[in-house]
C-alpha cells in the first residue's frame, strides 16, 4: 500500500501527518489537507513490539511481515514527532497544522 504526496518545497515549513485505521487505511495529509488514501484494509499484528525509524539509514532492515519496504533518502530537519493511540480526525489534523 502506497500513498504519495507532492514534492515539497525546500526551506519551507511543512506539516505532514500519516494515519492508519482498518476502516480508512493509510491516509496522508500535507498542511492540514488530505492528499491521498489507500482505502480500508486489515492488519494483523504479530504481537511483537513495533519500531519507528526516522531519518536514519537502516539499509540492512528493509522488510516487514507483508514484504519489502522501499528505501529513500531524507535531508532536512524534524521539529516535532508525535504518535497517537487513535486515528486523528480531519478536524484534529487541520487544527494541528494551523495552530
Amino acid at each position: 500500500m502506497v500513498v504519495t504526496g507532492p514534492i515539497l518545497q525546500v526551506n519551507v515549513w511543512t506539516h505532514i501527518v500519516s494515519s492508519y485505521s482498518s476502516t480508512n487505511g493509510v491516509r496522508l495529509w500535507v498542511n492540514g489537507t488530505l492528499i491521498g488514501a489507500t482505502g480500508g484494509f486489515s492488519y494483523s499484528s504479530s504481537g511483537l513490539p513495533n519500531s519507528i525509524t526516522i531519518a536514519a539509514d537502516f539499509s540492512w532492515f528493509y522488510s516487514c511481515a507483508t514484504g519489502s519496504v522501499s528505501l529513500g533518502q531524507f535531508y532536512g530537519a524534524i521539529d516535532e514527532f508525535r504518535v497517537y493511540s487513535r486515528e486523528l480526525s480531519s478536524s484534529d489534523i487541520y487544527a494541528l497544522a494551523n495552530p
